[in-house]
């Protein structure tokens, strides 16, 4: 039996094919960005979607909806073919494959920048230009502000992570102290 990985995968890039010979790529991009948010965002519309009580015209009917309006031809098609092949259950893993392929083929970078305050429009356009530059493709960026980094910042390019944040920085510290002592982490656990 396959895995359900490589299923998702195999899915994710003849979807993109075929999108790609109707000049839909871009728009079932932005289309799998909506579906996934949904399905991220509401589980029991995932658990309908997988079980097999429910009958199959009203999946087809929940995924038409879930698109909104005009959906492409590429994604009426892959609707049917996820039914008509019982693959509803990886849906979620497929969208989800879809868009890292998409991003990786169009040279597409994620960065998410999390700070204790918030960052100017400037900096963050810098930023934004400097990693750019640096892959030489686009960037998807997303900015946030989480006031219990304490300091400093967490910066993640795709799937490489710089925790340069006071947290990260008191959290490595203790980890180093920990060790250095010999007390195991469970030991410390009560310390708190």
């Amino acid at each position: 039996m396959m895995n359900a990985g490589l299923i998702s995968i195999r899915y994710a890039k003849a979807l993109y094919e075929y999108a790609l010979g109707r000049n839909e790529e871009q728009a079932l991009y932005q289309r799998m960005q909506t579906l996934s948010s949904m399905l991220r965002g509401i589980p029991k519309l995932r658990d309908t979607l997988s079980s097999p009580v429910v009958p199959v015209k009203y999946k087809k009917e929940i995924l038409r909806e879930a698109a909104g309006s005009g959906p492409e031809q590429s994604y009426l098609d892959f609707v049917r073919l996820i039914l008509k092949n019982n693959r509803e259950g990886m849906l979620y893993d497929i969208v989800l494959s879809y868009q890292t392929y998409y991003r990786r083929r169009k040279n597409i970078s994620i960065v998410h920048l999390t700070s204790a305050r918030p960052m100017s429009e400037e900096m963050l356009t810098r930023i934004r230009r400097q990693v750019e530059k640096r892959t030489r493709g686009d960037v998807e960026f997303s900015a946030h502000t989480d006031p219990t980094v304490g300091g400093g910042f967490i910066f993640q390019l795709n799937d490489m992570r710089l925790d340069a944040s006071v947290r990260g920085q008191l959290a490595r510290l203790r980890r180093l102290l920990l060790a250095s002592s010999g007390i195991g982490m469970r030991e410390t656990e009560h310390v708190r």
